[in-house]
């Protein structure tokens, strides 16, 4: 990665953590999480044996799936605050600009502020919830250990890290070229429903999760791809004095 890139995502990262709102999201999401458990519980507690593996497994893999995604875009509206509204308010990014790096290179390194510690935040609480679900509630009730399928480990390591970053800069252009930086936090509410719901409508047609994701990514890259070619440091830099 370049240096610059890592110098101007790790400051901001670094913010995020000293922030008391990140670990307030981190509690909201494990409220989230027992939500989820007292569904599970409740519908499976009718169920024998047998019924309780069918369900236990299409339960696990649609949350295999959904708490990756849900809780990294979900945390991402704290770590956004710090990668351009902060830098805005205090003026910092107009001393950025000053520096020899390229508008692209900050846009790149504000994008991996956001991203990287969220994936981090959500993906782990997502795989913690996971793990409690199956030794605590899913194994007592079927006996057996319940592997996700391939295609949702791949799509929590690798899918849905280029989905999130492939949203997150988008989000990125909005706050740094527009007056009202917090415009792209909408953006991302936005966002986090139209995918709970629109994933939830189109899995329920038969389109699998990672096929979505995987349109989702195609359609953000070609969106940041044209925007690249209309962002300039002058944007930027009338955006912030306004």
């Amino acid at each position: 990665m370049n240096n610059k890139i890592w110098i101007i995502a790790k400051k901001d990262i670094l913010e995020a953590f000293r922030s008391r709102s990140t670990y307030f999201v981190i509690l909201i999401m494990i409220v989230l999480t027992f939500t989820y458990i007292a569904s599970y519980s409740d519908t499976v507690k009718h169920y024998d044996k047998e019924q309780a593996i069918t369900y236990s497994r299409i339960f696990l893999n649609s949350l295999a799936y959904i708490l990756p995604m849900m809780y990294s875009i979900f945390v991402c509206s704290v770590f956004a605050n710090y990668s351009v509204i902060v830098d805005k308010a205090k003026r910092n990014i107009e001393s950025l600009m000053a520096t020899p790096v390229s508008i692209n290179q900050i846009w790149l390194g504000k994008s991996l502020a956001v991203t990287l510690p969220s994936l981090l935040v959500g993906i782990t609480i997502a795989v913690l919830s996971f793990l409690v679900m199956e030794f605590w509630f899913v194994m007592p009730k079927t006996g057996t250990f319940i592997v996700p399928e391939i295609w949702a480990i791949v799509s929590t390591l690798l899918i849905v890290p280029a989905m999130l970053f492939s949203i997150v800069t988008i989000v990125t252009y909005i706050q740094l070229v527009v007056t009202n930086p917090r415009i792209g936090n909408f953006v991302f509410s936005g966002v986090f429903f139209v995918l709970l719901f629109g994933v939830n409508l189109l899995s329920g047609l038969g389109i699998s999760f990672a096929l979505i994701f995987l349109a989702v990514i195609v359609v953000c890259g070609i969106v940041s791809y044209i925007l690249s070619r209309y962002l300039t440091k002058e944007k930027v830099l009338l955006s912030s004095k306004i």
